[in-house]
C-alpha cells in the first residue's frame, strides 16, 4: 500500500448478478446512502439515483438515524419514488448510533416494504443496519420472523463476531441471513501506516458460509471526520484498490460502498448536498470543492469485474482504453495545526489506480508533484495502483504515456498542495481528479 507498485491479482469465480424485483442468488453490489435532507424542490434524489446507476450499482443501502423525523421520511420518498421509475432498488440500513429504538425503524420500514422499489432477496425484503449488535440475537430474530424479512445486519458489537464466527453463528444463526462488516473496510486507527487487511472478513466469512450465511464485504477509501467534537483519520492513500483485490479474493456474495455521500467521514463518491450538511462539515466535507467522483470508473470497473468473476488482473475499463485516477490531501503531514488521531498513518504520497485492457503493453505511469517527477512505473493490463512518496507542495499530476512516450491521458489537480492549515485544522480529506 505504502510505496510499491501493486497489479493485484485475485482470481474470482462468481455468478452474474441480474436485477429483478426479487433476485436469488446473484452478486449484487449496493452504496451505503445516508439519509439526510434533500430538498423536494430539487432533482437531487433523482441525481443520485441516475448517478449510482451508471456506475454500476444495484441499489442504495439507506442509512437513517432519525427515522421519525418529517425531513427523513421526506427523503426517503423521494427516492423510493424515482426508484420506482428506473432499475434500481433500495432498501433500510437502520442506524443504531442514531436511533436505538428498532421499533422507530420498524416504523418507517413499514411504509415502504412492499414498495416496488424496495430491494427483495430470496423474495423477502432486505434489511441491514449500521451498528445493531448490541441489540442482541433475540430482538433480530423477532424482527425478521414477524416481517419475513432477509436480515443481513451489522453486528459486529457482539464480541465473538470477529473473535470467534463460529460461535457468533451458533447463536445468532436463526436470528439472520447473513452478516455486514463494517470497520474491516479500512485500517486499523492507528498513529503509524497500516495496510488494510482481510483476514477479519476470511475468518467471518468462512463461518458463514459453514452456517449457510451470506457475508458482506465493504469497500471505501478512507476515513477523516472532523466535527461534532472529534476529529480522527484512517489511512487512505491506496486502501480503495487495495480492497478491491481483497474482495475478489474473499469472494462475498454482495458489497457495499463505503459510502455514496458521506461528507461527515470523508467517503463519499458522490454528490453531498449542502441543505443537509452543517457549515462545519462543508469546511471540509464538500463534494463541489473536494469531488471524489473521480473514482468512479475505479468502481464501475470493479463492479464489472466482481459480478463477472474476473480476476484483479483482468479488470476492464468501463469504456474506452483506460480508467483512472489521481487522489492526494491538500496539505503535507508537516502541516502545522489542529491534526485527527491517526495522522502519523498519513504519509505525504500521490496516490493513483489505473485500470488496462488486454493486450496493453508498453504503458507507463508518471507522477509529477511540484513541478518534479517522483517516478516513471510500468503497467499493464488490469488494475495497477501505487503510493509514491514525495509529494511535494504545488500541483499533482499523473500522466498515462504509450510505448513511444507520447502522453494519452491525464489526471491534473485543481487545488495546490500547501503546508498550512485552513480554518485552524489541517484537512486530511482527499482531492480526487479522474484520468482524462
Amino acid at each position: 500500500m505504502y510505496g510499491n507498485i501493486k497489479s493485484v491479482l485475485a482470481l474470482l469465480l462468481a455468478s452474474s448478478a441480474f436485477l429483478t424485483q426479487s433476485v436469488v442468488e446473484s452478486k449484487l453490489v449496493f452504496a451505503h446512502y445516508m439519509v439526510g435532507t434533500v430538498d423536494p424542490n430539487t432533482n437531487h434524489a433523482r441525481q443520485d439515483i441516475d448517478g449510482a446507476i451508471g456506475v454500476g450499482f444495484d441499489a442504495f443501502a439507506l442509512n437513517v438515524g432519525q427515522p421519525g423525523a418529517d425531513w427523513a421520511k421526506n427523503t426517503v420518498q423521494q427516492l423510493f419514488d424515482y426508484a420506482a421509475t428506473k432499475s434500481f432498488k433500495l432498501f433500510f440500513s437502520f442506524d443504531f448510533y442514531g436511533n436505538g429504538d428498532i421499533n422507530q425503524h420498524q416504523a418507517l420500514f413499514n411504509q415502504f416494504k412492499n414498495h416496488a422499489a424496495h430491494l427483495k432477496y430470496d423474495n423477502r425484503p432486505v434489511v441491514s443496519s449500521y451498528s445493531g449488535g448490541n441489540i442482541g440475537p433475540d430482538t433480530w430474530r423477532n424482527f425478521k420472523n414477524a416481517n419475513n424479512a432477509y436480515l443481513i445486519p451489522n453486528p459486529e458489537a457482539d464480541g465473538n463476531y470477529y473473535n470467534n464466527p463460529s460461535a457468533f453463528f451458533q447463536s445468532w444463526g436463526s436470528a439472520l441471513d447473513g452478516v455486514f462488516s463494517w470497520e474491516t473496510a479500512w485500517p486499523d486507527t492507528s498513529d503509524k501506516p497500516l495496510n488494510v487487511s482481510s483476514t477479519k472478513d476470511q475468518a467471518v466469512k468462512s463461518a458463514a458460509d459453514a452456517a449457510g450465511k451470506t457475508y458482506v464485504m465493504g469497500l471505501s477509501s478512507l476515513q477523516y471526520k472532523h466535527c461534532c467534537g472529534d476529529s480522527w483519520y484512517r489511512g487512505g492513500e491506496t486502501n480503495l484498490p487495495e480492497r478491491m483485490g481483497q474482495i475478489l479474493s474473499v469472494k462475498p456474495e454482495f458489497t457495499e460502498v463505503i459510502t455514496w455521500n458521506d461528507a461527515g467521514e470523508s467517503h463519499y463518491i458522490g454528490p453531498c448536498w449542502p441543505e443537509g450538511l452543517t457549515q462545519e462539515i462543508l469546511q471540509y466535507g464538500n463534494s463541489d470543492t473536494a469531488p471524489h467522483n473521480g473514482w468512479q470508473p475505479l468502481i464501475s470497473s470493479f463492479i464489472n469485474a466482481f459480478k463477472s468473476g474476473s480476476s484483479a488482473a483482468a479488470m476492464k475499463p468501463p469504456s474506452g482504453s483506460f480508467a483512472g485516477s489521481m487522489w492526494y490531501r491538500g496539505v503535507l503531514t508537516s502541516c502545522n495545526g489542529d491534526k485527527p488521531r491517526g495522522a502519523g498513518a498519513a504519509v505525504d504520497a500521490v496516490n493513483w489506480a489505473v485500470v488496462l485492457p488486454a493486450g496493453s503493453s508498453g504503458m507507463k505511469v508518471r507522477v509529477t508533484s511540484g513541478g518534479q517527477v517522483l517516478t516513471t512505473q510500468n503497467v499493464g493490463a488490469g488494475l495497477n495502483y501505487n503510493s509514491v512518496r514525495g509529494m511535494r507542495t504545488g500541483a499533482q499530476k499523473i500522466e498515462l504515456l504509450d510505448g513511444s512516450g507520447r502522453v494519452v491521458a491525464t489526471a491534473n489537480s485543481k487545488v495546490d498542495v500547501s503546508n498550512s492549515p485552513s480554518n485552524g485544522f489541517c484537512n486530511y480529506n482527499y482531492y480526487v481528479a479522474g484520468l482524462q
